[in-house]
């Protein structure tokens, strides 16, 4: 069955849409709030009132919901199994990027195996420049190992895939 262009193009699009809003919700939500330092209270004057109707509790407020931003997109994309995208570099050329989500089947040599939901597996190619991420912070190649769950981003060319950023799922605490 031939998928129409027009699908692929509408369907890339909304995944680097989506990809970006995520990327910006999280840079967002990391972020320290403003100071409000400068902000005189003005005396007499009553705070906003609340609404609420007979037995509903009052809205959260942005900033006090249960769980932040981060892990809310991080269990959304829990779901991805494998994306491709074909989107202009900085110099206006298409490139195919590829977005996989699994397991770490294996890790040697500058190739990594990675097992994904349904059975499937992508073996993609890393090199000194691929970023890593363990949870928020900086990582190596080295913490690459067997059983971890990760995410990676890869840029393909000619038909190989070059890992440029993996993210190492930190395990849950028990």
């Amino acid at each position: 069955m031939r998928i129409p262009t027009w699908h692929l193009v509408l369907t890339g699009s909304a995944v680097v849409i989506l990809a970006a809003l995520g990327i910006g919700l999280v840079a967002a939500a990391n972020t320290p709030a403003a100071s409000t330092s400068n902000v005189v209270p003005v005396v007499g004057t009553p705070g906003p009132a609340t609404t609420t109707a007979p037995g509903r509790p009052p809205r959260e407020r942005l900033g006090e919901r249960r769980e932040p931003w981060g892990a809310r997109l991080l269990r959304i994309g829990r779901h991805l199994v494998h994306a491709e995208a074909t989107v202009t570099d900085k110099d206006g050329k298409l490139i195919d990027l590829w977005f996989d989500h699994g397991t770490v089947r294996s890790f040697t040599g500058g190739s990594l195996t990675i097992s994904e939901a349904g059975g499937g597996t992508e073996t993609l190619s890393t090199d000194d420049a691929t970023i890593v991420y363990v949870g928020r912070t900086d990582g190596t190649l080295s913490d690459v190992t067997r059983g971890d769950e990760v995410f990676v981003q890869s840029r393909v060319d000619g038909g190989k895939a070059l890992a440029k950023r993996i993210l190492i799922v930190p395990t849950r605490p028990s």
